[in-house]
């Protein structure tokens, strides 16, 4: 599917798309600062504008990729080797696949920028819209929950468009820099001169931000002040896990070990069980069934990306739905070298469908028993993530579920790879016990404890847009053409170490406003898929 469409270079308005977010409350759909300040609801409105927009469907119009914030997921998930994809006429999500049309003058990192952007201000006008110094305790309750968002927007931007150096490209001038700050009281002068910062300066602005979530959600003995209603909502646990990714990236691994312990001890988790992970009704993706999440979203019947049917998460990842696209022909599969890999005494095998003749093959249980999608799923098919309610054939409720932002297990492994880098196998013991009882440590050495971990974030975040990051932090290849690959023709790319492609150009609109920033090089086209 080669549609490749470009952009005319118009600048486009990023203004806070937040419809329906005040209730009888003022006759327009947006709320001003002051009647936000005078009115505790139009404030819970406006923070309830950013849980919503991370669902937003088809903000910019480009194809049927555009589902909101796990639609970012599912774009960097593909771009590395660990979800393989059936081909098919219908994959919408091609040019990340295959590394093309991916320059600043498309309008495939148009569709990222212009997501990430209105996101973040949606949060810039709730955190813009009260005075911190005069808060009130909800208020800063509302606060902390804004600069949670901003910190996360701000953590996945930077880490997806800073440019780092690989053997494919050569830019030494852009080295380190990552985005433009874009602060709650900018100017307009200040926004048509606003450069590109360096990885420095951005996590000190990300952690300046978690230090006031921190201090909102705290009470005086640093404890959690604020109880949330439900996972959608960030809390103390979110903030410090946030700190924790920050200092990862950072690479002051003490700090993301401090930061994850906190994050654990904030909230009363546990890690997720075998018996949840493969429950046909509700499977993976459901934030009740488990208390190993720690934010999340959460789809409901009302929302747009329920009701078009194909334009959610559910669509493109559940291999048992009719409704959705997988069912079309592109499923979501795990890489066949990556799934040989997992032992058969790892309960985590099971969630993907075993080649013919593997007896975990025989653990696939359909969501429904009249389902006869067995036949249709390939080998190494998804069933990690199943249709909501169990139910394959509608949208509602197939379509209503939960996409996870944070779990406990990622705070586990970040103390397990600041353990790593002593050389120490402490964390990584301790997070396998859950996982698999059979599991011996048998790496030696800091870089191989440190390949250890990296290895088991592939199998545990499989297909929850996170892994993207530490193949990108840790300057690791992706090799998609092997003998006995499961990835389409197009798709088997193999890099020596950094893929080009995982650092994301700043669109040319971005510069025709801000001529501060300077794009990344192009990253299309650069490599030659490998041919058996």
């Amino acid at each position: 599917m080669k549609n490749i469409l470009k952009i005319g270079f118009v600048a486009l308005t990023a203004t806070a798309l937040l419809s329906g977010c005040i209730k009888e409350t003022f006759p327009t759909s947006v709320a001003t600062s002051d009647q936000v300040a005078a009115n505790p609801a139009a404030l819970e409105s406006q923070v309830n504008g950013i849980a919503a927009f991370v669902n937003a469907i088809e903000h910019l119009g480009v194809n049927h990729s555009e589902f909101g914030y796990p639609s970012m997921g599912m774009i960097r998930d593909l771009m590395g080797e660990d979800v393989a994809t059936v081909s098919s006429g219908y994959e919408h999500f091609s040019p990340w696949i295959e590394a093309r049309a991916l320059s600043d003058q498309y309008a495939y990192p148009q569709q990222v920028w212009n997501y990430y952007t209105k996101f973040l201000l949606t949060a810039n006008s709730v955190i813009s819209a009260v005075n911190e110094a005069s808060a009130s305790d909800v208020q800063k309750q509302y606060l902390g929950m804004a600069y949670c968002y901003r910190a996360m927007i701000n953590l996945d931007m930077g880490r997806m468009f800073e440019y780092k150096k690989n053997a494919y490209t050569s830019a030494p001038e852009l080295e380190g820099l990552t985005i433009p700050i874009i602060r709650e009281d900018l100017t307009e002068a200040e926004a048509r001169n606003n450069p590109r910062v360096s990885k420095e300066k951005l996590v000190e602005y990300i952690l300046g931000d978690l230090a006031k979530a921190i201090d909102f959600f705290s009470d005086d003995e640093g404890k959690s002040s604020f109880k949330r209603m439900n996972k959608t909502q960030p809390d103390l646990s979110v903030a410090y896990g946030l700190q924790a990714r920050a200092y990862l990236w950072a690479e002051d691994y003490e700090k993301a070990r401090t930061a994850a312990t906190n994050a654990l001890a904030a909230g009363s988790y546990q890690a997720l069980t075998e018996a949840q992970a493969t429950d046909p009704s509700t499977g993976f993706n459901s934030a009740t069934s488990n208390n190993s999440w720690m934010w999340c979203s959460s789809l409901v019947k009302e929302d747009d990306a329920v009701k078009s049917s194909i334009l959610n998460f559910t669509s493109w990842i559940a291999s048992e739905t009719v409704f959705g696209y997988a069912a079309a022909g592109p499923y979501r599969m795990i890489d066949a070298r990556l799934y040989s890999r997992i032992p058969a005494s790892d309960w985590r095998k099971k969630m993907w469908k075993a080649p013919e003749g593997v007896t975990i093959d025989q653990k696939f249980v359909p969501a429904t028993a009249s389902y006869a999608g067995p036949v249709n799923i390939p080998e190494y098919g998804n069933i990690k993530f199943r249709p909501g309610s169990g139910n394959p054939d509608s949208e509602e409720p197939g379509a209503i579920v939960d996409y996870p932002f944070m779990r406990m297990e990622e705070m586990m492994l970040i103390i397990a790879e600041a353990d790593a880098r002593k050389g120490s196998s402490t964390g990584l013991m301790a997070f396998m016990a859950n996982r698999n009882p059979d599991y011996v440590c048998t790496a030696s050495g800091v870089d191989a404890l440190v390949d250890e971990v990296f290895f088991q974030k592939r199998i545990e975040f499989w297909g929850e847009g996170i892994n993207f990051f530490d193949y990108k932090r840790l300057g690791k290849g992706v090799t998609r053409g092997y003998v006995g690959t499961n990835h389409y023709e197009d798709a088997r790319l193999n890099t020596d170490g950094l893929a080009p492609w995982m650092n994301f150009c700043i669109v040319r609109t971005e510069h025709n406003a801000n001529p501060a920033v300077v794009s990344n090089p192009d990253p299309s086209d650069l490599i030659d898929p490998w041919q058996e």
